[in-house]
């Protein structure tokens, strides 16, 4: 399956069951003009008339257009599901996981411009379920730091994402995906209480702004902030309970922030069509994330992580030599 550069929303008038012709221009009445459908994928709104990503707005077509459900997205519905029920499995088990898991499987076959923005959309409902479920064990001490500069490298990842080539951040991304592979395969070490608290120093500090920076970059580009910060919290003193919960709190900070940004202008980056998988994904992302939570503290998690390290690694050496 080829990589989709867009899912497109087709419009067809009213009365009229076929959709209109995917091409240069679709029919008008008799004054001659009507909307064009870019032939690269981007779609135009037949609500009003303008691209839906970006471009010179164009004539409107005389008859009266509605929208149905594009051929594209119907096609790609069911990996889309799929893809978010897994990665929601592992995030509700083990704490982390959906970014990673769904960008590395839908980065096969669809633009990581529409995969980013629709995954941070998938992974809110998800992300603030498990915050709320363990809110009252999250550790902010020493939070600030990591905190702050996330909010700062958020934006500058979207602006890489959105400028950078294609191929150079599937390529970046195989690479981020091998280094969370081979981080994957050494044991946290998170049972028990954890190493005894020690008073914070200007290095620590220090230590939090470069993690919360590369996070907030990691997740802008690629939805993929989760790995620093991982190593970061589990470094941490606490329970397994402690630094999971810390977790979903940093990351629904991070999926609220990035959404705001994608969504804003100059980004953009939210279209009736993303908005659209996004709706019907997110049944499955709820229902994997709460199935995560109840069922799978039965499987063991060292074999769970074994299985995601190497699919992991699979991709990601994909992506690094075939982007």
């Amino acid at each position: 399956m080829g990589r989709s550069s867009h899912i497109v929303l087709i419009g067809v008038r009213a009365g009229d069951s076929p959709p209109l012709p995917r091409g240069p221009r679709c029919p008008g009445r008799s004054t001659g003009h009507g909307s064009e459908y870019r032939r690269c994928g981007i779609g135009v709104s037949p609500i009003d008339h303008r691209p839906l990503t970006g471009g010179t707005p164009v004539p409107p077509c005389c008859g009266r257009l509605t929208l149905i459900v594009p051929p594209e997205l119907i096609r790609q519905l069911p990996v889309l599901i799929a893809v978010t029920f897994a990665a929601s499995l592992i995030q509700g088990s083990v704490g982390f996981g959906f970014g990673l898991i769904a960008v590395a499987a839908l980065s096969l076959f669809m633009e990581l411009k529409i995969t980013t923005p629709l995954l941070a959309l998938l992974n809110l409902p998800v992300i603030l379920y498990l915050s709320w479920r363990l809110r009252k064990s999250v550790v902010w001490e020493g939070l600030t730091p990591i905190i702050t500069a996330m909010l700062v490298g958020i934006p500058f990842g979207i602006f890489v994402l959105v400028k950078a080539d294609e191929n150079l951040l599937l390529r970046v991304l195989g690479v981020v995906l091998i280094a969370s592979a081979i981080r994957s395969a050494k044991p946290n070490g998170a049972s028990g209480e954890g190493p005894a608290p020690k008073p914070r120093t200007p290095w620590d500090t220090l230590v939090g702004l470069v993690v919360g920076s590369a996070t907030g970059a990691l997740a802008g580009a690629f939805n993929t902030g989760g790995p620093p910060l991982i190593a970061y919290v589990y470094c941490r003193p606490g329970t397994k309970e402690q630094r999971t919960a810390t977790l979903q709190a940093v990351f629904a900070i991070s999926v609220i922030s990035r959404i705001i940004v994608m969504a804003a202008p100059p980004a953009s980056l939210y279209d009736r069509s993303v908005l659209l998988a996004a709706l019907a994904c997110i049944p499955g992302a709820v229902l994997g994330a709460v199935l995560g939570v109840a069922v799978f503290k039965r499987v063991p998690q060292r074999a769970l992580e074994i299985v995601v390290t190497l699919f992991l690694l699979g991709i990601g050496l994909k992506l690094l030599i075939w982007p």
